[in-house]
């Protein structure tokens, strides 16, 4: 019989993302639209009318995470729960280590505004100060969870939710 090791975890910290989450990130994003129409000669309702390019950003964050699971051989889970969590389809069976959660958050944040500021030349304005500031906005809660990540010991494991990050220690 082969022998198989079996780790408790004790949680030290969970970030959740619930209900007030999203409506912060909503009100940064309209307050940001106002301060953008009121800098530019953008009018608001060009400005909110091209907030659906914001849409792409989830799926780009998807794209930025799996290109980087992919490059360090970590295996990933697709559930149909996850892909509307704010981690947009960030999925592991198991927990993982605290300096594969850091490189990922990180690649996936600057990614992704570098490339919405990559777009920015090519779009009307409008649609590339929406790309923009959806990007900053849509990075807050992978952001929050990176501030959190700084205190925790290296041998910390994290593990994603549909609505919060686990930061575990295991007993082995």
């Amino acid at each position: 019989m082969k022998e198989q090791t079996i780790y408790s975890y004790k949680l030290i910290f969970r970030l959740r993302w619930r209900l007030i989450g999203p409506a912060i990130q909503l009100l940064l994003l309209i307050i940001g639209l106002f301060v953008t129409a009121r800098l530019t000669a953008i009018p608001l309702g060009k400005l909110f009318i091209s907030l659906s390019v914001v849409a792409a950003v989830p799926f780009l964050h998807f794209f930025l995470y799996r290109l980087y699971a992919y490059a360090h051989s970590h295996t990933t889970k697709l559930s149909l729960v996850m892909l509307f969590s704010p981690w947009w389809g960030v999925s592991t069976p198991m927990p993982i280590s605290l300096s594969f959660f850091r490189g990922v958050e990180v690649t996936v944040c600057t990614g992704s505004l570098l490339v919405a500021a990559a777009l920015y030349v090519w779009l009307p304005p409008s649609y590339g100060i929406a790309l923009v500031l959806g990007s900053l906005v849509l990075c807050i809660p992978r952001l929050a969870a990176l501030v959190m990540s700084l205190g925790k010991p290296k041998r910390c494991r994290i593990k994603y939710d549909s609505a919060t990050i686990s930061f575990m220690l295991t007993d082995g």
